[in-house]
């Protein structure tokens, strides 16, 4: 093989001994960011912000996941000196990393545990954060993260109790939730939607769809017969849906 083609070959990963070499790179890579990233939380979770300090670029950008907004460095690191009661716990996994140049984007999953009397409130996140390396170490950039969610727990409900939610239910002029069954499942399907969401109840009068959607909660009348329902998005949209007679 010539050896400007073997070369070529190498660089792309298609020779055997190449892709080894490559593939523990970004392996070392990924494990020696892992430990940076228990650090830093670790530093964030008992204020340390002067340790928080040392791995953040002057002109940071952290996007908040609840909500989108963008805090710079030093509206971070006032909120990081605030105690946090109860003191947090965060675990960190799955990091993956990639190097290009002088730039590593760095993905990970995160778990927030607070103990709240006796209960345990876990939340994960899915992070993805960009580095530059500049004076000899590795500074966070830019910092994002999406709230995952967790498969609701369902309650039991006999077809009796479901089908007083049958009904269409009017979001807007021209858009319609049609709840109608489909087998033994309630399913709410949407104007114009070739596929509906099953309602899974979780409490009397509250489902989520497909286990994981924005919560719905009806809502109903004195005498118990369902008037329309209420739903909650992320983004702090509240919808309200009549049931049309």
């Amino acid at each position: 093989m010539r050896r400007a083609t073997l070369a070529a070959l190498c660089a792309l990963g298609l020779v055997d001994g190449a892709f080894p070499s490559t593939a523990r790179a970004q392996a070392d890579l990924a494990s020696w960011f892992q430990r940076l990233l228990v650090a830093r939380y670790a530093a964030m979770a008992r204020g340390d912000t002067a340790a928080l300090r040392s791995q953040l670029a002057d002109d940071l950008v952290w996007v908040i996941g609840a909500n989108g907004a963008e805090v710079t460095k030093a509206p971070l690191l006032a909120a990081a000196a605030r105690p946090q009661v109860p003191v947090p716990r965060f675990q960190v996994d799955s990091v993956r990393a990639q190097r290009i140049g002088d730039v590593a984007i760095v993905e990970y999953r995160r778990a927030d545990r607070r103990e709240v009397g006796r209960l345990e409130v876990t939340f994960w996140t899915r992070a993805l954060e960009v580095f530059v390396w500049r004076r000899g170490q590795w500074w966070l950039e830019r910092h994002t993260q999406a709230w995952l969610v967790t498969p609701v727990t369902p309650i039991a409900l006999d077809s009796a109790a479901l089908q007083a939610f049958v009904g269409r239910y009017k979001i807007a002029p021209d858009y319609v939730d049609d709840v109608h069954w489909e087998g033994t499942q309630l399913v709410a399907t949407a104007s114009a939607q070739a596929t509906g969401a099953i309602l899974v109840p979780v409490s009397t009068n509250a489902f989520s769809p497909d286990s994981v959607g924005a919560l719905m909660v009806f809502e109903r009348d004195a005498t118990g017969r369902v008037l329309g329902y209420v739903q909650g998005y992320p983004d702090g949209r509240v919808v309200r849906a009549a049931r049309i007679p």
